[in-house]
């Protein structure tokens, strides 16, 4: 039982963890003890662990739970029954499998409400009408439908969202400013839904990683914003059981729409519809693949849309409405020889434009308010230095442990060091798992190095998940192995987990593939690699070992030889890094065979081998590059995409010692080192740049065709970040 105070015969102090039980006791305000004096856990887990622990038994009184003791948490259970209501500074935690619940209302004039790790399977999230709701955080909410209609809602943060999005303000009330970080839905429709108003606009909401899956009918519906962004929209098979007639993107009376890193495709939809069919003032496409075209037809933009389209394919779309008065300025659109042209309605352009001030306004845009970036914690280190030596002689905990695993299921330790001698064996079924009481609390050690901590292993029954939160692991050979037994592990939540000391932290060896899943604050300190995807290098079907639409937030990747390898010999798609810390490597990336690799508002820093990305284009937005080393190049790859980043180093940024051409896009970015190559091709578009190594083409618009820049817009650059902003 979780609740029992554990008593374990470690040669190292075992501490017990201070649980709440009845309703009618106060909570303790001590701060939880410590593995090593002055060792804590992180922030985020002092708090879920502070919160007053309802047993499932009394789920009844919930939301009495919640009014006395504002921050509740959940253990292993279902708590449906009793529908909840959030007001100001509520927080309620669900367990780490997600626990059931019934529908939530967040009370109108709501402010620092927090929903984690729920599952109102069937049920709503219903924001109130009336006053303003803010600054509420909705986390790892699964099979809900997250609701509002004619309500207030602004800057609120959306993270790892499994469930249809559905805000109606088409009569009153407004969205500003909210987050959607990972979004992903399946077989629902409508998916997204957001109608404004003309009287209180909405505007400056954000979409950072979505993926529209299979919709049984219509996608989306979006109608009468200021503005929307999305970077990486991907989406499959909409309008999959025919029941739809809109194409998959449905936007209309829009002000300024931006959609960056577009894939997708429906080709096995029953009935095919177009992908989009927008009608805004300005539309900015930047890295599209997706294709367009339905049996109904291709995708259209409206008469008056002003497009800026800067490099992809399938660019077919048609003008819905006529006359047609906005402009179509298009770089560098591959597979119908215009790879290495800047057309403007269709005209290539190879001296510089006359009459731009329209095409100059639009690129420049708006200067708003960047994204926060995070406050990096100092990562617990709960063994210190010594680590490696103060382990010999140690009892060893691997049975303890097993058996925990093979009779509960879930493997809840306590805090505590915990050493073992083999490999813990998990399957993979969505019922098996290790909990601790936070990664400055609770460690697994190797005894030696020569054999992974966790070896996952295949099940044939249950789903294709496993659960691992608030714990380090340290040392060993390997901190989860994945042999290629393994088939699909998808939907997978792990939070909170430190990586310490080992060859590698994850190591996925030829399995199937990984697939949607969300690693919230995983860490991997002193690795040799910190995340290595190991497919079969000559690809199969049953080791194709692919990683799709997997989101690390929040993690930090420090002193390791490589932080991620990940070479793809069947596609990788629409993997993301999102504030996330790189310091201290040798290499960041190493990685190849990837369509839309995303690493948004994160920071590189203290580099030092030759590069710091390698091979795979990476798009990088709000990225920050300063204090490294790298002896040879920044990047050494096929290519780039950077969006407001600002690169302090004095370094150049793409490498010479390779002989194959570069495509390199770089818009509202500051950048100090050299961005030209003293050996290879060179293709590229440079937008609103200020290039401080290469002044003399450090203009509005630039069109690099064969190394050599053409000024198409020879007006002074002012960069800032358009992507990852709030009005």
């Amino acid at each position: 039982m979780k609740h029992l105070i554990y008593f374990l015969l470690f040669s190292t102090a075992v501490f017990s963890q201070n649980y709440h039980y009845a309703i009618d006791e106060a909570p303790v305000k001590t701060p939880p003890p410590v593995v090593t004096p002055g060792v804590n856990n992180q922030k985020e887990e002092i708090d879920y662990f502070n919160a007053y622990l309802l047993p499932v038994t009394q789920k009844a009184t919930i939301q009495a739970a919640l009014d006395k003791y504002g921050s509740v948490r959940l253990e292993k259970g279902d708590y449906t029954g009793v529908d909840i209501v959030m007001k100001s500074n509520q927080r309620l935690y669900g367990y780490s499998t997600l626990s059931p619940v019934s529908n939530i209302t967040i009370a109108a004039g709501s402010t620092n409400v927090l929903l984690q790790d729920l599952l109102p399977n069937g049920k709503t999230i219903t924001f109130q009408a009336g006053a303003v709701i803010s600054n509420c955080t909705l986390k790892s909410i699964k099979w809900a439908t997250v609701k509002a209609t004619n309500a207030q809602i602004e800057n609120n943060l959306f993270i790892n969202v499994m469930s249809a999005i559905q805000f109606d303000c088409s009569a009153s009330g407004y969205f500003r400013n909210n987050k959607i970080i990972k979004h992903q839905v399946h077989g629902t429709s409508n998916q997204l839904v957001m109608k404004g108003n003309s009287t209180t606009p909405s505007y400056g909401n954000v979409h950072l990683h979505s993926n529209f899956l299979t919709p049984a009918g219509d996608a989306t519906d979006i109608n009468n914003l200021q503005s929307m962004t999305f970077v990486g929209l991907d989406s499959e098979a909409w309008n999959f059981s025919g029941t739809g007639t809109k194409p998959m993107l449905y936007m209309q009376n829009m002000g300024n729409v931006k959609i960056t890193d577009f894939g997708g495709g429906n080709g096995y939809s029953t009935v095919q519809t177009p992908t989009f069919d927008i009608t805004a003032n300005n539309l900015f496409f930047f890295n599209k693949l997706i294709q367009g075209e339905g049996t109904s037809g291709a995708p259209s933009v409206s008469g008056k849309t002003n497009v800026l389209y800067f490099v992809g394919e399938h660019d077919t779309y048609k003008r819905s409405t006529s006359p047609v008065t906005g402009f179509d300025l298009k770089a560098h659109i591959r597979g119908i020889g215009l790879d290495k042209e800047v057309t403007l309605n269709g005209t290539s352009q190879n001296v510089a434009i006359s009459g731009s001030s329209a095409i100059s306004s639009a690129i420049v845009g708006t200067k708003y308010t960047p994204f926060s970036r995070t406050t990096w914690e100092t990562l617990p280190d709960p063994l210190g230095p010594n680590w490696a030596s103060d382990r010999s002689g140690k009892t060893d905990n691997t049975s303890y442990i097993q058996n925990l695993i093979n009779t509960k299921g879930i493997a809840e330790l306590p805090e505590g060091t915990f050493y073992i001698s083999s490999t813990l064996k998990m399957p993979v079924d969505g019922t098996k798992g290790i909990i601790g009481a936070g990664t400055g609390k609770t460690v697994i050690v190797g005894l030696k190095d020569d054999f992974p901590l966790i070896t996952l292993s295949e099940s044939a029954t249950g789903d294709n998940n496993f659960v691992l939160s608030h714990l380090t692991l340290q040392g060993g050979s390997v901190g989860v192995y994945a042999p290629d037994e393994m088939d699909l592990i998808a939907f997978t939540n792990l939070k909170y987990v430190v990586f310490r000391n080992q060859n590698y932290g994850i190591h996925l060896y030829r399995i199937f593939g990984l697939d949607n899943c969300f690693f919230d604050s995983l860490s991997f300190v002193n690795c040799n690699i910190g995340f290595f995807q190991d497919p079969n290098p000559v690809y199969t079907i049953k080791e194709a070992g692919y990683v799709d639409k997997v989101v690390f937030y929040n993690g930090q990747f420090l002193n390791c030889g490589t932080a991620v390898s990940m070479k793809a010999t069947r596609a990788d798609n629409l993997n993301a890094w999102i504030n996330c810390k790189f310091d201290g490597n040798s290499l960041a990336f190493d990685i190849s065979g990837h369509n839309f690799p995303i690493a948004a508002n994160c920071d590189f820093t203290n580099h030092k081998g030759p590069h710091i990305i390698r091979d795979a284009p990476l798009s990088l937005y709000s990225c920050n590059f300063y204090n490294n080393a790298s002896t040879d190049a920044i990047i050494r790859g096929q290519g780039s995409f950077m969006e407001g980043c600002t690169l302090q180093d004095n370094i150049p940024v793409f490498s010479s010692t390779v002989h194959y051409q570069m495509s390199n896009y770089i818009l509202n970015s500051t950048i100090r080192g050299t961005v030209t190559r003293t050996y290879g091709m060179t293709q590229g578009v440079y937008v609103n740049s200020n290039l401080q190594s290469n002044t003399a083409f450090s203009k509005l618009l630039v069109n690099m065709k064969d190394n050599v820049p053409i000024i198409l817009i020879n007006e002074t650059p002012n960069p800032y970040p358009q992507l990852l902003v709030t009005q």
